[in-house]
């Protein structure tokens, strides 16, 4: 009797073997591009909330107190353009001396339909 001695894989451990670490590495190459993504999507959402702040700063500063209605403007930061929306509201108790602010940001690039990155709402008392 004599007992064989195998010192290797089969043909087919080995396709296992490949076919799971493939698996596995695609998960990888996955999870690293929506990091990737996530990243670059959260520094465009703080820029775009940093101009913003901005604008409402801006009119704090200035002691301004603009009319009811939108108004429309452009800003950069980050070498990038940025286009907002500021909508000028009555407040609920119909206040003369505050106005409601609410600042809406994109990004120039973006479509007129897209989403905003954020929308800032502020409240401004009479000068």
């Amino acid at each position: 009797m004599k007992i064989k001695n195998n010192n290797g894989f089969t043909l087919l451990e080995v396709m296992i073997a490949l076919f799971v670490i493939a698996v596995a590495l695609g998960g990888v190459i996955k999870v690293m591009g929506n990091a990737a993504l996530n990243t670059t999507r959260l520094s465009n959402k703080t820029f775009a909330q940093w101009v913003g702040l901005n604008q409402i700063a801006k009119l704090q500063i200035g002691n301004q107190w603009p009319a009811y209605g939108e108004e429309k403007g452009k800003a950069e930061m980050a070498n990038q353009k940025w286009r907002w929306i500021q909508k000028t509201i009555k407040p609920d108790n119909e206040s003369k001396v505050i106005k409601r602010i609410e600042l809406s940001v994109w990004n120039e690039n973006d479509d007129s339909s897209a989403t905003p990155y954020v929308t800032i709402i502020g409240f401004l008392k009479k000068p």
